[in-house]
């Protein structure tokens, strides 16, 4: 892409930032390969969101939450938080949901804490993180592709071999979509759906 093109991409990438109300702005890719794409988010919740992970990840971090021991995860979309990870008790779960929930903004805590009671983290753990890894990597890339759902619209995060996915479907028929392309990956054991559709009450509470 030459110097010209660059700073094209760039200055309509300005243009739809501060021009859009009803949408975010996604650049995917680099500015070699960059492409604009849109999502039914305002620019409002994005920025709010990225305030509460943040928030909540020095919160949980602060409280012993983020360590290989106990490691809780967020995921944020429009005020809901998706907590997903590992712990050794169920008093470390509860406090990681009480922690969160303190956190301005918060709309809704998912608690998708797995409980791994006295066990120590052993060194295939590692490892199946990597293929967790692998499972969300997956998934999103062949969301990308299928013309039926919105990528943008959806978080993965995959735990042990279990996904779950947030977000916002424009209708069932996306949320199929999504589901279907994530239960039939390789590796994948369970599904777990925390979507909710565009019209759902919860994206204005």
């Amino acid at each position: 892409m030459n110097i010209s093109k660059k700073i094209s991409l760039i200055l309509s990438l300005l243009f739809l930032t501060f021009s859009t109300a009803c949408v975010e702005t996604v650049v995917v890719g680099t500015l070699a390969t960059g492409a604009i794409v849109t999502r039914e988010k305002n620019l409002t919740s994005t920025r709010d969101d990225m305030i509460i992970s943040t928030q909540a990840g020095v919160s949980l971090m602060e409280n012993g939450l983020k360590n290989v021991g106990n490691m809780v995860d967020v995921t944020v979309n429009e005020g809901r938080v998706l907590l997903t990870g590992i712990v050794r008790d169920s008093t470390k779960a509860k406090l990681a949901s009480e922690l969160v929930w303190k956190v301005q903004g918060v709309k809704e805590v998912i608690d998708e804490i797995q409980l791994r009671d006295g066990v120590k983290m052993k060194p295939k753990d590692f490892s199946i993180g990597f293929f967790d890894y692998i499972i969300t990597s997956t998934i999103e890339a062949k969301m990308l592709i299928n013309k039926k759902v919105s990528t943008y619209n959806y978080q993965i995060t995959t735990v042990n071999k279990t996904v779950y996915i947030l977000g916002v479907a424009g209708n069932s028929d996306e949320m199929d979509a999504v589901l279907s392309i994530a239960s039939k990956t390789s590796g994948v054991k369970k599904v777990v759906n925390h979507i909710i559709l565009v019209n759902d009450s919860r994206r204005h509470g």
